[in-house]
């Protein structure tokens, strides 16, 4: 930089340089200096001891991170060049392992950001990661597309298979919720509501799902099927970054597949191991008993306990409710059709 050699750190340093700046201000927002240095006391002091602390930590990482930056280039070319099969497969599977842990955002770092090197031919520009080289053009890009499978397709056939799976007096219920994740999956690529659904009460299920999302980016890197993406892989991305993309028409064709595959695993699974699905857990005698009255009988139950509460009693002002409530009762019960009730 300006002639000075210096280390790159990519996407690494600011994610340094952001947690140094978290910790400064959780550490020193509150903190209290003589008179004269008032107007830097609290808040307006963190991005002067941000400053400095940043400082500390680049002298640090200059003797730290050379053979840690080795290891991230030597892991870069090796699932880009190298198997990039088997290193997208483990990056599904693990990425979704992580999700419950929050965990996985850190996990996708090194793919998205750092993954390969390419020089825009334009620009000139040097890029890094697998978003940013596919944006650039370059041909050996693309090979996270294997999400699209499982986020456009597989979930969404698992949100309908859990929703065919509820019992008939919840499936009205639970199909509202699950048609309305599985449109997000698709548009969005957003697949944290469908997971979540089921990722407590059938883990079995969700380690399915993370054995199929590993074969998805598999699947895609065999068949030489290649497409990018900018947030997530939904029906918005797909369609934006569609020209640069490189036989993305196959996964209009291999999507279905996807779907019936999630489809008959899910479906399968629930049922063959009674799985707690939405719209399948266990019911006490008292929910069953509240579900099975409708909102006029339930009307007319609490109007009966007032009655009976308020004739039982010997103070007058209580006598007097409980005559004009129980000739409330007696006119909706007429209303109803039920005199002798």
């Amino acid at each position: 930089i300006m002639g000075i050699p210096s280390i790159e750190t990519g996407v690494f340093g600011g994610i340094v340089v952001g947690m140094i700046a978290a910790w400064a201000f959780n550490r020193f927002y509150r903190i209290q200096l003589p008179s004269y240095l008032g107007f830097f006391a609290g808040k307006r002091s963190v991005p002067i001891i941000t400053a400095f602390a940043v400082i500390a930590a680049g002298a640090v990482l200059s003797f730290i991170w050379p053979p840690i930056g080795k290891a991230i280039e030597g892991f870069s070319n090796w699932a880009v060049h190298g198997r990039p099969a088997l290193a997208f497969t483990i990056y599904g599977v693990v990425e979704r392992a992580l999700i419950p842990f929050g965990l996985h955002h850190i996990w996708n770092v090194p793919f998205f950001f750092q993954a390969g090197t390419f020089t825009d031919p334009i620009t000139g520009a040097v890029v890094h990661g697998e978003i940013a080289r596919f944006i650039s053009g370059d041909p050996t890009s693309g090979n996270m597309t294997g999400g699209y499978l499982f986020k456009m397709w597989g979930l969404p056939a698992a949100a309908i298979a859990m929703w065919r799976a509820a019992r008939p007096e919840q499936r009205e219920k639970v199909g509202g919720i699950m048609i309305s994740a599985a449109l997000t999956a698709f548009l969005t690529g957003i697949t944290e509501p469908i997971e979540f659904a089921f990722l407590f009460v059938a883990p079995i299920l969700y380690g399915i799902h993370a054995l199929l999302a590993g074969l998805s980016y598999f699947v895609c890197i065999a068949l030489g099927i290649k497409h990018g993406f900018t947030f997530s892989h939904g029906l918005i991305d797909y369609v934006v970054l569609f020209p640069k993309s490189h036989g993305a028409l196959w996964l209009l064709v291999l999507g279905p597949v996807w779907a019936a595959i999630y489809y008959g695993v899910f479906s399968f699974a629930i049922r063959r191991f009674n799985l707690l699905t939405p719209g399948r857990e266990l019911e006490d005698e008292s929910t069953k008993a509240a579900r099975d009255v409708s909102g006029d009988q339930f009307a007319l139950q609490l109007i009966r306990a007032f009655v009976e509460a308020s004739l039982i009693t010997q103070d007058n002002a209580q006598a007097g409710l409980g005559t004009s409530i129980y000739a409330l009762y007696i006119r909706l019960t007429a209303e109803r059709g039920q005199p002798g009730r």
